[in-house]
């Protein structure tokens, strides 16, 4: 393949990549548009809150849910059933998740952190169908959240750049001008590449506009469930140290030197 062809090729490849910011700025200006719509649609708060944050959250507001009469939160942050959550004329809160979350608490005979629910199989299960269910009557842009095009594309620039950079010094043949040539042949090449890869690459960096989860956004902007800041400060106090594993907590404090790397 000739000189002339390959770039041809090069030049080809060039627009592919260039092209893809444009179709990603096209999506970025369809989206606030459909976000727009969001505040007709009606978003469950428990669903809003493992959105902006995890499926822990939304167990947090179940318990507080709770809390206000068919659960309580001992000094020792474990959760247990009141009388009124023992017997059958508690009945069940209407909502699934707090469902599940006094169904899994019923299983239980002892005090029980919240966070060792989280990790009740049964109740997770209930709560994730619930979610899954939440999310499909979501607008389906929604998911478009993951931008796996970013990195590939800045270096495919800077790739890009060194090519042709390599491909304006060879227009020349140095090969038989002498070693002084060719290493000044070589330094131009690179400082031509710095002059194309600097200005593209900081462009691809500074103005690719990303994928960005419009529905999650909208999740963050909406209101609190109300059972958390109805509680008490020493219920709620409570109910944080029970949403957080020790053991957790332990292994994340944990340094190099404790977990024995140094010796």
């Amino acid at each position: 393949m000739s000189q002339a062809q390959l770039s041809g090729v090069a030049v080809a490849v060039a627009a592919g990549v260039y092209a893809v910011p444009a179709v990603l700025w096209r999506w970025d200006r369809a989206d606030p548009a459909a976000a727009a719509h969001l505040d007709a649609v009606a978003i469950d708060p428990y669903h809003a809150l493992a959105t902006a944050g995890r499926p822990d959250d939304a167990d947090r507001a179940a318990a507080a849910e709770l809390l206000a009469g068919l659960v309580r939160v001992d000094e020792e942050a474990g959760l247990s059933l009141t009388g009124k959550g023992h017997g059958p004329a508690g009945g069940s809160p209407p909502h699934p998740v707090p469902a599940a979350l006094l169904t899994a608490l019923r299983r239980h005979a002892e005090p029980v952190a919240l966070y060792r629910l989280h990790r009740d199989g049964e109740h997770g299960g209930l709560r994730d169908a619930f979610l899954r269910a939440e999310d499909a009557k979501v607008p389906r842009w929604s998911a478009r959240t993951e931008d796996a095009l970013h990195t590939p594309a800045t270096l495919t620039v800077v790739l890009l750049s060194l090519w042709f950079a390599v491909q304006l010094v060879l227009l020349r043949d140095f090969s038989s001008s002498g070693a002084w040539s060719i290493v000044l042949a070589v330094l131009f090449c690179f400082l031509l590449w710095l002059m194309l890869a600097v200005p593209l690459g900081r462009v691809a960096l500074r103005w690719w506009p990303g994928r960005h989860d419009r529905f999650r956004e909208h999740c963050r902007d909406l209101p609190p469930h109300p059972a958390e800041p109805a509680l008490d400060p020493v219920r709620a106090e409570r109910l944080k140290r029970s949403t957080r594993d020790p053991g957790w907590e332990r292994e994340a404090r944990k340094t190099w030197v404790d977990s024995g790397g140094a010796l």
